[in-house]
C-alpha cells in the first residue's frame, strides 16, 4: 500500500510516522516558494482591459475588450507571439478573469467596489425565480420594450456572459426549431479542408495558453494560501503575508499536537513514549499497531 495512503481509519503509529515525515520536510519549504515564485516570473500574466459601463467612483466593466498585455520576455508571451503569427486573434483566447482584483474604494457616498474585470472577475450561472423570464428584444427605434409575459423561458441558470449562447437567444432552443441539419452542414463542409490546420495552429494553441495560465494560478495558491495556511510564520524567512487570513489554530504543527494529545499520553502537552492517552476512551478511527494474534506473547 503507498506510503501515507491512510486518511479515516489507521493504526495509532501511521499518524507518528507520518508527522515525523512531515515536520522533516518543513526545511524545504522556504526554497520551495522561492522555486514557485521563480516559475510564476517564468510563464508571465495575461492581463485584459475591459470597457468601463460608466466612470465613476463605482466602476463597473462590460464584456468589451479593448486591449490585451502579457508579461514580456516569459513563456505566455512567447506562446501569444506564435499564435498570433499564425493567425490568432488573443480576444479569442479567454476572459483571463481574475476574480480578486476588485478593490474596495471609500468615497463621499460609502464604500464602492471598483472593478477591473466584467462581474467582478466571476463568471457564474444566474439566479432569477420562475416569474422571471427573459426580457422581449430591444425594439429598432431603441425604445424600451415592455415587460415580458411571464409565459416564456426562465433566466434561471443562464450563464452571465454575453459568449453564452442560450443567454443572447433568449433561451435553450430546441434543434426541432429550425433547419438545424442544414446549418451544420453547411457549416461541417466549409471548414472540413482545414480542421487539422484550424486545430494545430488554433485550437491546441490556445489550450497551451490557458494551461499554463491556469497553472500559474495554481502556483499562486500554492504559495499564497496552502503553505501559508500551513506553516505562515512560523519558518525562518517566511513572512506572515495577512493575518486576518491565517488561523493560527489550523497551522500544521499544531494540528499534529493537538493530534498527539488524544493519541498519547502526555506531560504538559509533550508525548513521552508515544503510550497510548488512556484517559482519550475508545476511538473509532484508529487502532493498536501490534496484531491482536501478537499482543501478550513475550518477544
Amino acid at each position: 500500500m503507498p506510503s501515507f495512503s491512510k486518511m479515516a481509519i489507521f493504526p495509532v503509529g501511521y499518524f507518528r510516522a507520518t508527522a515525523e515525515w512531515l515536520l522533516r520536510e518543513r526545511r524545504d519549504v522556504v526554497n520551495r516558494i522561492d522555486t514557485l515564485q521563480a516559475e510564476l516570473i517564468r510563464i508571465g500574466k495575461v492581463t485584459m482591459d475591459y470597457v468601463p459601463l460608466k466612470e465613476g467612483d463605482g466602476i463597473q466593466r462590460s464584456e468589451q475588450r479593448r486591449s490585451f498585455t502579457v508579461t514580456k520576455g516569459s513563456s505566455l508571451a512567447r506562446l501569444v507571439q506564435a499564435y498570433i503569427a499564425l493567425g490568432g486573434d488573443p480576444f479569442d483566447i479567454s476572459g483571463f478573469l481574475y476574480p480578486d482584483s476588485t478593490e474596495w474604494v471609500e468615497t463621499d457616498n460609502g464604500w464602492v467596489p471598483r472593478q477591473k474585470y466584467p462581474g467582478g472577475g466571476f463568471i457564474a450561472p444566474e439566479s432569477a425565480g420562475y416569474t422571471a423570464p427573459f426580457a422581449k428584444p430591444m425594439s429598432e427605434d431603441g425604445s424600451v420594450p415592455p415587460e415580458a409575459s411571464g409565459f416564456g423561458s426562465s433566466r434561471a441558470g443562464m450563464i452571465k456572459s454575453h459568449r453564452y449562447t442560450p443567454g443572447r437567444m433568449y433561451g435553450r432552443l430546441d434543434r426541432g426549431g429550425w433547419d438545424y441539419g442544414t446549418v451544420n452542414r453547411l457549416m461541417h463542409d466549409v471548414r472540413k479542408w482545414a480542421n487539422k490546420e484550424i486545430k494545430t495552429r488554433l485550437q491546441d494553441m490556445e489550450w497551451r495558453i490557458i494551461k499554463l495560465s491556469d497553472l500559474a494560478e495554481q502556483l499562486t495558491q500554492e504559495r499564497d494560501i496552502v503553505l501559508m495556511d500551513a506553516f505562515a510564520g512560523q519558518l525562518n524567512n517566511m513572512p506572515l503575508l495577512d493575518t486576518a487570513q491565517v488561523d493560527p489554530k489550523r497551522l500544521c504543527q499544531v494540528l499534529i499536537q493537538v493530534m498527539y494529545a488524544l493519541l498519547y499520553k502526555t506531560n504538559a502537552g509533550i508525548p513521552y513514549g508515544f503510550q497510548a492517552n488512556v484517559e482519550t476512551g475508545f476511538l473509532r478511527f484508529t487502532y493498536p499497531d501490534v496484531p491482536e494474534d501478537v499482543v501478550g506473547q513475550k518477544g
